[in-house]
């Protein structure tokens, strides 16, 4: 299993916690290929998993940092919406659409800071065009609502910074304690991968397909649509 490319540090918990519940389900049967894993190996992997879990737990986050992604992902969404009118109004103005475009794929990457610089340019052009524009249905205002939502989307992205930075903060303490529990994540997995060769269970040993249903529950609705 490669910790680079499938699991970051934030999703050794969950991974362990679904892991957990298939490991204790199949613990005895695994054992009859792997001996190591007793009851006192499910013990020792259920307290490591513990552990971690009540080190994250003392992250001190404020209320508004603990729902500053999905806040930020809203708003971005928003601004995406937003922007398919002014497209829109350039198509009937007869200005190219290409600087929205790259706006809205760096929205649907994720990458906030990439999608504020070039929105600005966007903004500006727009004011540069803005008799045109309102001669094809947009509002006056429509430019600073823009220049608002970006100042927005610039914030609530900065905020959601300084959180990535406290949790990297604690993983970097605790380091050691996070790669014991990667160890047990690691050693399942592969064994259940062998065990399981050619079963539907085997997606339970995967860590690409647990990693995956993870991402697809936090991301669920909140990317941007084109």
């Amino acid at each position: 299993m490669s910790k680079s490319v499938t699991l970051r540090m934030e999703e050794y918990v969950p991974t362990g916690a679904f892991l957990k519940t298939s490991f204790e389900r199949d613990r005895a049967e695994l054992a009859t290929r792997f001996s190591e894993f007793t009851p006192e190996f499910l013990l020792d992997f259920k307290a490591q998993l513990t552990k971690v879990e009540k080190l994250e737990s003392t992250l001190v986050l404020t209320e508004e940092q603990k729902g500053v992604t999905s806040s930020l992902y809203e708003a971005s969404t928003v601004l995406n919406k937003d922007l398919n009118f002014l497209s829109f109004y350039f198509e009937r103005a007869g200005l190219d659409t290409a600087s929205i475009t790259a706006v809205k794929k760096k929205l649907a990457a994720r990458n906030i800071e990439g999608a504020t610089q070039r929105l600005e340019g966007v903004i500006q052009y727009a004011v540069s065009k803005k008799a045109a524009l309102e001669s094809k249905g947009m509002s006056a205002i429509f430019p600073d609502e823009l220049a608002t939502a970006k100042v927005n989307l610039e914030t609530k992205n900065e905020l959601q910074n300084s959180v990535m930075n406290i949790k990297k903060q604690l993983h970097k303490d605790n380091k050691a304690e996070y790669d014991k529990l990667y160890s047990f994540v690691s050693l399942i997995t592969k064994a259940g991968k062998l065990m399981y060769d050619g079963l539907p269970k085997r997606d339970e040993y995967t860590v690409t397909k647990l990693v995956s249903r993870m991402r697809r529950g936090k991301k669920g609705g909140d990317k941007p649509k084109e």
